[in-house]
């Protein structure tokens, strides 16, 4: 007769429960994603673009308009873009009129893109400031092309470079290489403007926030298992308690592993967040100490419910001091230990958790050497 080994049969008993618990923060980032990514829509600015003209540089302009994340762009006939527009469905309406390619070559600024607003056009003196500043651009690439043009022909240049090649390499320059960089210093403190743009809602922070308050869940397995009722098992068998237990956490440690392998490749390809080698092992450790920490914490407590308010409010508290709810990027140039604070910042930021990693390992060779007792 095959004998199941001891740390099965609670997970028989309860594996709806577990499952259910690491499964839940991949559902519940999904969800917050997916609503926040709806709110944002809701939040762009609707304009119509009636594009005239079928030329390259009219499907250019029109592409880096539709680029914009503030924007959302819609292509209509004039007639129908107009009537929307007195009904307030949107904000205003830009025409790409026919001969704006033949305006641009030719160095003409003025009536190049016609625009219309209403009275309730809240947004559109910046948008129309930034639809004519892609198209300065445009100008600018082309009289700087017809420049280098002449100047190839006056010096009779035999490598000389046509109009589309002259464009196509102006738009690499811009695309990687800074054409601006400032500097701004206060006193002896110094920032460089190369930060990325800040993001809103990031779904690592999401996530991280959900993990933990889900692994708290999951380790209260060892809360029942040191009852009183339940310990005195251990007096008639050749396994003591701490063994079972720590057989206990490398057998759920795998299970969230393995649900942290799901969580990837469904934000892949629902979220579309990218998968990077640099990412798996900052969220592998993550995971190591997260679970030690929640089965470090559950031998302190005896009472279910302290256990899980202290670990919502644990949550709760790492995630802001963390930065995922506010960045803490300019404060941990200033103050170095801020990146110790939180193992969701080192999560953020793709970077190992030492201080914390190495400090659970120490409490928990400590408890299994010596043990403690409980006091909440």
């Amino acid at each position: 007769m095959i004998r199941m080994p001891a740390q099965l049969f609670r997970l028989k008993k309860e594996w709806k429960s577990v499952i259910c618990w690491l499964l839940a923060p991949i559902f519940l980032t999904v969800v917050v994603m997916k609503t926040f990514g709806l709110l944002q829509e809701e939040s762009k600015v609707p304009i119509a673009l009636i594009v005239e003209e079928q030329s390259a540089l009219a499907a250019k302009l029109a592409e880096e308009i539709e680029k914009n994340d503030m924007l959302a762009v819609h292509y209509l006939e004039l007639d129908d873009a107009l009537h929307k527009l007195k009904q307030h469905e949107l904000d205003s309406v830009f025409v790409i009129r026919e001969g704006y390619e033949e305006s641009v070559l030719a160095n003409r600024r003025n009536g190049l893109i016609e625009a219309y607003s209403s009275n309730r056009s809240f947004a559109y003196p910046a948008i129309s400031e930034t639809v004519m500043s892609l198209a300065q651009q445009d100008i600018s690439r082309a009289k700087a092309a017809m420049v280098i043009r002449h100047l190839y022909q006056e010096y009779g240049m035999e490598d000389e470079w046509n109009y589309d090649e002259i464009i196509q390499r102006s738009e690499e320059k811009q695309r990687n290489e800074s054409l601006l960089h400032t500097s701004f210093s206060y006193g002896k403190q110094t920032a460089q403007s190369d930060e990325k743009p800040m993001e809103l809602l990031n779904s690592r922070a999401v996530w991280a926030f959900f993990t933990m308050i889900a692994a708290f869940f999951i380790f209260d397995w060892m809360i029942k298992e040191s009852r009183p009722s339940m310990k005195v098992r251990w007096l008639y068998t050749s396994t003591s308690f701490k063994s079972y237990a720590l057989r206990m956490l490398a057998l759920y440690s795998l299970l969230t592993i393995l649900s942290d392998g799901i969580a990837l490749f469904v934000f892949h390809f629902v979220l579309h967040d990218s998968i990077s080698l640099s990412f798996i092992l900052p969220m592998l450790v993550f995971r190591m100490t997260l679970n030690l920490f929640a089965f470090l914490l559950a031998i302190v407590y005896r009472h279910l419910f302290m256990y899980y308010i202290t670990g919502i409010a644990v949550s709760l508290l790492l995630t802001v001091t963390g930065g995922a709810v506010v960045p803490l990027d300019a404060l941990s140039r200033q103050l170095q230990w801020i990146e110790f604070i939180s193992p969701v910042r080192s999560l953020l930021t793709m970077t190992i958790p030492i201080v914390w990693l190495f400090a659970l390992l120490v409490v928990l060779v400590i408890w299994r050497v010596k043990g403690g007792k409980q006091f909440a």
